[in-house]
């Protein structure tokens, strides 16, 4: 069981995809804005990372993966990227996501990326 930290504003889709991915085994914890995700992330240290992109002013998606990835110690963490906008997969790539998710997401669709990332690319954080 991976712990998966989501940070999604919209309450709807963060419940959603806590539902789904609580019930495909994982333990999640969901937050609704990238500065509370970022603590999280540096408080225990997830396995993996489900952020949205557009997100209220203070702190965005992109905001929150630059942070992970400018972080030592966290940097190895997959971090996807959710958008309902214009990001495509290449700028995302660039920006350090692992993947990136077009919304609306299928459930199935997210608990089969989730679960190849993590088969993939264990974290070493400690």
């Amino acid at each position: 069981m991976a712990t998966v930290v989501i940070a999604e504003d919209d309450a709807a889709l963060r419940g959603l995809f806590t539902r789904v991915l609580t019930r495909a085994g994982h333990h999640v914890d969901a937050c609704p804005d990238g500065g509370s995700a970022l603590a999280r992330v540096r408080d225990h240290r997830p396995e993996l990372v489900l952020t949205d992109v557009d997100m209220p002013p203070g702190m965005s998606g992109l905001d929150l993966l630059a942070m992970i990835r400018a972080t030592p110690d966290l940097a190895p963490i997959p971090v996807i990227v959710t958008t309902g906008g214009h990001l495509d997969s290449d700028t995302a790539a660039a920006l350090g996501a692992t993947l990136l998710l077009r919304k609306p997401v299928s459930p199935h669709d997210l608990t089969a990326h989730v679960d190849a990332i993590l088969a993939v690319e264990p974290t070493t954080c400690s």
